[in-house]
Order: C-alpha cells, then sequence, then structure tokens
C-alpha cells in the first residue's frame, strides 16, 4: 500500500492475510488437508473484514457486530460485491460451526480456490490491495497437458473484447466450469438450445472469462477461434457476450405456480427483469429474499409488478 498511515481496518486485514499465506508456505511440509484445515478457520473473520472495508468506503471503521451486520446489508444489495456475500454465506454454515475433517477440509479448500482469488482481484481492483500473494502454491491437482490447454484458451480469451449480443438464440447452460490462468477466474461453459428437443447430442462447450449465471435462459454472443495443441488445430468457442434471456413460457409457468393460472408477463417487464439479472449476477430467488419479506401476498406481488421490487433494490 502506499499510503503513509495504516488504517486499523487495514492493519487487520493484513494480518489475517499474514496467517493465511504462512499457513499456505507450510504446504511443502504439511498435507493439504491440515493446511486446509488451518486456513478454514480464518477464512470468515478475514472475509467479514473486507466487507468492513468495502461498507466503510475506503475509511477506517470500528470491527464491531453493529458494523459487521451493516457491512452484510451493504454488500447482499450490490451485485459487484455479491462474491462476498455469497462466500460470507458459505463460511457461516460451515466454516463456522464445524471443524471438518481434513478430507472435507481440503474438498472445500478446492472449492472456496475460486472465492479467494475473486475477492483477491476484487482487493486489487478496487483498493490496489496486494494479498494471498502465495495463493497459487494451493494444488489443484491439474493435470499439465490440461494446464497447457486452459493457458492457450486464456489466451484468446484475452484478445477480445465484452460485445453486446443483438439477435441469438437462446440457451441453457447445463454446466459451468471454473479453471485458473496466472491468478485469473475463466470458465468452461456448456450449454444446449432452449427448446424442447434439447438433449446431449447438441451440447456445446465454450470458454469466456464472463461470470455467467446459469440459473436461466440465455443469449450468447459467440466467437470462432482456434489453438494449437499437441501438434493439431482445435477449434475453440468463445463467449464475449451475454444476457438473461427467460422465455415467455417459463414466466407463464412460473406465474401458475405461484397463482394457480398463468399471467401474462409484458415484453418490457421481461426485458427490465432480464437487464437487472444481467447487470446485477443475481437471481430473483435473492431478489425476494433481500428485498421483501417472503410472504406469499408478497411474492404474488413480485411476480405481478417484478418492475416495483427491481427499483425498489436498485435504489
Amino acid at each position: 500500500m502506499s499510503s503513509e498511515i495504516l488504517l486499523r481496518i487495514d492493519a487487520q486485514i493484513f494480518n489475517i492475510n499474514k496467517v493465511i499465506c504462512r499457513h499456505l508456505d507450510n504446504l511443502g511440509t504439511s498435507p493439504r488437508g491440515v493446511v486446509s484445515q488451518d486456513i478454514l478457520s480464518q477464512l470468515r473473520n478475514f472475509v467479514e473484514h473486507i466487507m468492513l472495508k468495502f461498507y466503510a468506503n475506503g475509511q477506517d471503521i470500528e470491527n464491531s457486530y453493529v458494523n459487521i451486520c451493516k457491512a452484510i446489508d451493504f454488500v447482499k444489495v450490490r451485485g459487484n460485491l455479491k462474491v462476498l456475500w455469497r462466500f460470507h454465506d458459505y463460511l457461516q454454515i460451515v466454516a463456522s460451526h464445524y471443524t471438518l475433517d481434513e478430507e472435507n477440509s481440503e474438498r472445500l479448500m478446492l472449492k472456496y480456490y475460486e472465492y479467494l482469488l475473486k475477492i483477491k482481484n476484487l482487493m486489487h481492483d478496487r483498493f490496489s490491495f496486494d494479498f494471498l500473494g502465495n495463493l497459487d502454491k494451493f494444488p489443484l491437482n491439474m493435470d499439465s497437458n490440461l494446464q497447457e490447454y486452459y493457458e492457450k484458451i486464456a489466451t484468446k480469451i484475452k484478445r477480445y473484447n465484452v460485445q453486446s449480443v443483438g439477435k441469438s438464440d437462446k440457451y441453457y447452460i447445463q454446466k459451468v466450469k471454473p479453471f485458473f490462468v496466472d491468478q485469473r477466474v475463466y470458465y468452461e461453459v456448456t450449454f444446449t438450445p432452449a427448446n424442447d428437443y434439447a438433449s446431449k447430442f447438441n451440447r456445446v462447450i465454450a470458454f469466456t472469462s464472463l461470470e455467467i449465471t446459469d440459473n436461466y435462459a440465455v443469449k450468447f454472443a459467440l466467437a470462432h477461434d482456434s489453438i494449437e495443441i499437441l501438434g493439431k488445430t482445435m477449434p475453440i468457442i468463445v463467449i464475449v457476450g451475454w444476457e438473461v434471456a427467460i422465455r415467455d413460457c417459463e414466466f407463464k409457468n412460473f406465474t401458475s405456480l405461484i397463482r394457480g393460472t398463468a399471467v401474462t408477463t409484458g415484453y418490457a417487464e421481461q426485458q427490465g427483469i432480464s437487464l437487472f439479472l444481467t447487470s446485477t449476477g443475481f437471481n430473483l430467488t435473492e431478489l425476494v429474499i433481500i428485498c421483501v419479506p417472503v410472504t406469499a401476498r408478497n411474492l404474488v406481488n413480485v411476480v405481478e409488478m417484478p418492475g416495483t421490487y427491481i427499483n425498489k433494490f436498485v435504489k
């Protein structure tokens, strides 16, 4: 950091970071499961201090229970910080109330690696914080040939700028698999056409650096490219733009489930909902949980007037 005076909240973040990095350095002499146990015990405290940092907008703040609750509420309604809320939600359930054995701790760390890497990059981009500097020491059991394959794909992905989707077919996402190159997160996305005739025989695999929501039908902007691997040219598809595109029949099925009869959702309303879900990365369940008390009446209101609740959420 370039600041001459280290804020208390910054000092606390760096102290926790120092402990985590020390555990990562022990990977040369300790099993991965043991190191995972040690790291998991630090993560909730780590994430809560980072939430406080964002809540204070870079200023100093006291590490109190009241402030932590305010910080959680703050990040909960901001799409660019959803990684903090979701990760904290996982940690509250698992890491806060249980001491896991080595095997399960190791599995969790493999899952949490993506979140830690995203938070590392988020803090660097927002506050120029450099921490978790040795996170890449945590072994991911990646085959060397597969890693080379992903590195070449990542090189291709970085050549493309984000593009608007425009006219496109709709797709259902079957699987999103993260992979990591040079301390950045990329995704291998498997999808099928969004129709009643899709099967495993028309699945398509593409790659992207964009974080794509897999809850709903989507539209893609696709670029066709190729890489050289093992002496052969392999075609690849790169997702350079995307947007949520919930089908009209899905709106009708959903309203029918809630109301007992299908309710027509206007085109403008559909577009507004899809734009909101695309821009924030949230899903409709999170919208309901965060914005309104979950009662049968409110759920019906969200179905009938989603734009009203989206505007409330954004404000």
